[in-house]
């Protein structure tokens, strides 16, 4: 693989390994073995991806790849307990996929709602969820009363709401 494609592959990975995994955790419940399910996906889809047609949507593909390693993680262990049947397990993964793309359709409409926000708030928001301060941290940071800032967040978190809502009905009737 040339650096071109790997740049592509890592960026890509980078993109959608939060859906990939996921999916991989709606369907493993020890997180070990996610963790090491999620290597093993990775794993394969960078031997995979040199020789691939153009991926149209690497989050789907990485999700394909998933699901064989994940059936083969619970053939391994039905000596252990049988948990389901292949066809529940099918059915699940099916339904998993589901909520993990209209997840994603969530995320994109929040993210839109985000933009529209004023840049103060915009900026009260990303500093209290990414950094992962308190509110009494954040209210010392901007030099905000603490109650003030709780009635801002929640007004913020309104309109956020609202948006989303909007956004999603939107989209449902067109």
């Amino acid at each position: 693989m040339d650096s071109r494609q790997a740049r592509e592959f890592i960026g890509q990975l980078m993109a959608n390994q939060r859906r990939i995994y996921a999916f991989i955790l709606t369907l493993v419940p020890n997180w070990a073995d996610a963790d090491d399910l999620m290597q093993e996906t990775a794993q394969t889809m960078w031997c995979r991806f040199e020789n691939s047609e153009p991926i149209q949507n690497f989050a789907a593909w990485g999700i394909r790849i998933a699901q064989n390693n994940i059936l083969n993680y619970y053939a391994k262990r039905k000596r252990e307990r049988v948990l389901f049947d292949d066809d529940v397990m099918k059915d699940v993964m099916d339904r998993s996929e589901a909520v993990c793309a209209e997840a994603d359709v969530r995320i994109e409409v929040l993210q839109r709602c985000l933009r529209k926000l004023k840049d103060r708030d915009r900026r009260l928001i990303r500093t209290l969820y990414e950094q992962g301060v308190t509110i009494k941290q954040l209210a010392a940071q901007v030099d905000r009363p603490v109650q003030g800032l709780y009635k801002a967040i929640a007004r913020i978190h309104d309109a956020l709401l609202q948006c989303v809502r909007r956004s999603l009905a939107l989209k449902e009737a067109g």
